[in-house]
């Protein structure tokens, strides 16, 4: 039986990608009650749409009509708000206590602190903030206390390679680390080429693979200070939707080999991970981790260990759907 969501009434800023997901998933789960409203600038009319119709996810499962206030998944009603402003936007009006700050635009602390003037009383972002530390599921999650009102849970891809950093760390020690996060194409890249202050994401997204100027070794370096000087990191977008591959590369304080680095995986996933970080020996592919609910799912068969310290992971994950749920974890 799932838990209700314990975050009192709830709000969304930000209907894309991530907002849009984390409503489907709300409703899969019969847990929409607790949401009240949402904010984005498109027409409402455009948000049902694409609310009901997903290229990715496919057709919603339960019936979604727009009201006067809103719209209406399954007979609930959801206010809608078209504020660009967040100052604007009325959450006092509904008792909101926890909004969702899903545009990727109010990082940093005194942005997202505005949302806390309108009544709520905490703010859970969608992405890693240059100033709010990271809080990882399977990491350092319980370290939240109850009177934090702003709690950043990372991104995909760090939910993804932490809590892996996390055990290895652990069990090993790490001299040194390089990601490449293999991605789907995103919403901040180029349909068609056009000019682009970073040159290559200005390319064709659905044409070519294109090294990505992504950096997440600062947020990773922070989590885990002892890997500080001993990172680098990148993202690579592929043409296809949806779905990621981590590419880690590791090297090793103390010696192992392939067959127990994927014992203590297969061991942690159904412990320390479980539900978080999960392993696998069948030969997927991309299409195949789609609606997954892991941060990642370890490719087992994929796992290499060179000179018994030079260890070569493959982590796949729905960069869309395995985040999301880790955000609903949040809201319990």
């Amino acid at each position: 039986m799932q838990e209700e969501v314990k975050s009192g009434n709830l709000a969304i800023n930000g209907m894309g990608r991530i907002g849009r997901t984390l409503v489907r998933l709300l409703a899969q789960n019969k847990e929409l009650g607790p949401l009240i409203a949402v904010n984005d600038i498109m027409p409402k009319e455009n948000l049902v749409y694409l609310l009901k119709y997903d290229s990715i996810r496919g057709p919603l499962t339960v019936d979604i009509t727009t009201t006067a206030n809103g719209f209406s998944i399954g007979g609930h009603e959801i206010h809608y708000y078209q504020q660009s402003d967040i100052r604007n936007i009325p959450w006092h009006k509904h008792a909101i206590e926890t909004v969702v700050e899903a545009t990727g635009l109010f990082t940093q602390s005194t942005d997202a602190s505005l949302h806390l003037a309108n009544g709520p009383g905490r703010v859970l972002l969608s992405t890693y903030s240059k100033d709010i530390p990271s809080t990882i599921r399977g990491v350092n999650h319980q370290s939240i206390q109850p009177d934090t009102k702003i709690i950043s849970p990372g991104d995909c891809t760090t939910n993804c390679v932490a809590p892996i950093i996390h055990l290895l760390l652990q069990q090993f020690g790490i001299r040194s680390l390089h990601i490449n996060v293999i991605q789907g194409y995103t919403t901040r890249q180029e349909l068609l080429d056009g000019p682009y202050k970073g040159l290559r994401r200005g390319r064709a997204a659905a044409h070519s693979i294109i090294p990505f100027e992504v950096n997440i070794t600062p947020v990773l370096e922070t989590i885990f200070p002892p890997i500080k000087g001993k990172t680098e990191s990148m993202s690579t977008r592929v043409p296809v939707a949806c779905g990621a591959l981590a590419d880690i590369s590791v090297v090793l304080e103390k010696e192992s080999d392939a067959a127990s680095i994927n014992a203590i995986f297969e061991k942690a996933s159904s412990g320390s991970l479980k539900n978080i970080t999960d392993i696998t020996f069948d030969p997927i592919v991309s299409a195949d981790i789609i609606n997954n609910p892991h941060s990642g799912v370890i490719d087992g068969s994929l796992t290499k260990v060179i000179n018994r310290q030079h260890l070569k992971l493959m982590v796949w994950f729905d960069n869309e759907w395995g985040f999301v749920n880790r955000l609903r974890e949040f809201l319990r």
